[in-house]
């Protein structure tokens, strides 16, 4: 057995001092358009549920530092029932950017670094989130007992300022996570996903096709601090209560949580993504939430 571990670790060493490193840098040029087709499944505590919508890119401006990437996404559709809460709530952060366009400035190896149209893009965000809350609402009355139309908005609006955007895009099925990365097998960073803090490794295979994996990287503090601070935005009626024992409860061991993803991605000639396949594992105190997405250049 340590022999064999002893060859694996050498053979791995091997691999990363021999891989060839690839920058990814789309070409790009003002009046270039991708279209791209987006299908996402996600399982939670006994309800699945499937949603699809289309993302397209357009570059708009060029310049000396970078461009100017028009993302809008339309065509939304799910097939969450009227009436089921669980459903609507695992899909309302996609369905909230339906037919709104984000401006998204990059360098110029198209990596984002901000949100051209902030202010509008927010006030956008807001009218939907508001519309969908008062739906929900309305189709299962019973959601006025867990989040009040408020908080709801509230929340929704939480998760999309525009450092909360910008994080989004270097999350595993975003379009724009590879530019302007160096990718060689074996080489690590970290990312942020919905508050996690995640380790990601790279396996580059050929020019064109590149893996990552990842898992959830923290500490005890930082899920104590994580576990705060998601009570305060969705409610904040009980933050003081849960400050008083979370101590109790993390040294009790009930407060686990775990997070896993995998993602295949392969690359067109021109250095755009081409497709994107995803499947991420998260456990909440046994509590498991199971998500697919497939990602195809039309």
């Amino acid at each position: 057995m340590k022999k064999y571990f002893l060859l694996s670790t050498m053979l791995l060493i091997a691999m990363m001092t021999q891989a060839q490193s690839l920058k990814v840098t789309p070409k790009m040029a003002k009046g270039d358009v991708k279209n791209y087709v987006c299908a996402n499944e996600i399982s939670a505590a006994g309800t699945n549920v499937k949603m699809n919508f289309e993302t397209k890119c357009t570059v708009t401006e060029e310049s000396a530092t970078g461009y100017v990437i028009d993302c809008k996404v339309s065509n939304y559709s799910s097939d969450a029932a009227a009436n089921n809460m669980i459903a609507h709530m695992l899909t309302i952060s996609s369905e909230v950017m339906n037919n709104i366009n984000t401006r998204v400035i990059t360098d110029k190896d198209g990596k984002p670094t901000g949100i051209k149209n902030l202010d509008e893009v927010m006030k956008n965000i807001k009218t939907s989130a508001n519309k969908i809350a008062e739906e929900l609402i309305k189709s299962v009355p019973q959601a006025a007992d867990v989040l009040t139309k408020e908080q709801l908005v509230e929340q929704l609006m939480a998760e999309m300022s525009e450092d909360a955007l910008l994080k989004k895009y270097d999350t595993p099925t975003s379009l724009f996570v590879l530019n302007g990365k160096t990718i060689m097998t074996g080489a690590q960073d970290e990312y942020i996903d919905n508050g996690m803090k995640m380790k990601r490794m790279y396996f580059q295979s050929g020019k064109d096709k590149i893996t990552t994996t990842a898992s959830m990287n923290m500490s005890g503090e930082e899920l104590k601090k994580m576990v705060i601070e998601k009570v305060m935005e969705t409610a904040p009626d009980q933050a003081e209560m849960i400050k008083q024992n979370i101590d109790a409860v993390m040294a009790s061991g009930m407060l686990k949580f775990s997070a896993t993803e995998k993602t295949n991605y392969e690359l067109s000639a021109d250095g755009w993504v081409k497709s994107i396949q995803s499947e991420s594992e998260a456990d909440s105190m046994g509590q498991k939430v199971i998500g697919k997405t497939t990602i195809t250049l039309k």
